[in-house]
């Protein structure tokens, strides 16, 4: 046997002497704490619910990836440190996916896609969108700009001009722009 095929047996052989389990089962209707990030698992074979199963694949530290299922849907659990600490494996319907590195956050959920890195936020929804940082919007700064053109007059030998005669496209661009961006 080589060298790797004698590590894969005896890692084989060192799993199976640990008390790890997997057991299926289904969320338990309104067990979803999302402060905390834990379901509760009413198990497949009938035994007592199993709760504050962690739904953070990396325990114990702030960055990972969390799944959130939907409530009912069909689920796989397992032990990580051995008995009693049981995480999300597999589950058939998720309504919500977190990943966190450093201050770097991306959320997804079934209407919109939210990443956040500080003090921007940039959010994606089904027919707009929205970028801010802590203290402008992108939305807003277009609309304070378009608006500026519309009031724009040019001083000349005569005085000040009158507004562009051409107000009535950059009043239609201010319509659009709520079509494209949210505030």
């Amino acid at each position: 046997m080589t060298k790797n095929g004698v590590k894969i047996c005896d890692g084989i052989r060192e799993l199976t002497n640990k008390p790890y389990e997997i057991i299926s089962g289904k969320v338990k209707q309104g067990s979803i704490d999302t402060s905390n990030l834990t379901i509760s698992v009413e198990t497949s074979e009938g035994s007592d619910p199993i709760e504050g199963v962690t739904l953070n694949v990396c325990t114990g530290i702030s960055n990972g990836l969390v799944l959130i299922p939907k409530e009912g849907s069909d689920i796989v659990i397992g032990t990580v440190d051995g008995p009693g600490e049981w995480s999300l494996i597999r589950a058939s319907e998720l309504t919500k996916a977190i990943i966190k590195i450093g201050s770097v956050t991306y959320e997804m959920d079934c209407d919109q896609v939210k990443i956040e890195n500080g003090s921007v936020v940039f959010e994606i929804g089904s027919s707009s969108f929205k970028m801010n940082t802590a203290g402008e919007g992108l939305y807003q700064l277009l609309n304070d700009l378009i608006t500026a053109i519309t009031l724009l007059t040019v001083g000349t030998s005569s005085g000040p001009s009158s507004v562009p005669v051409n107000v009535a496209t950059f009043n239609s661009l201010l319509t659009r722009l709520g079509n494209l961006l949210s505030a």
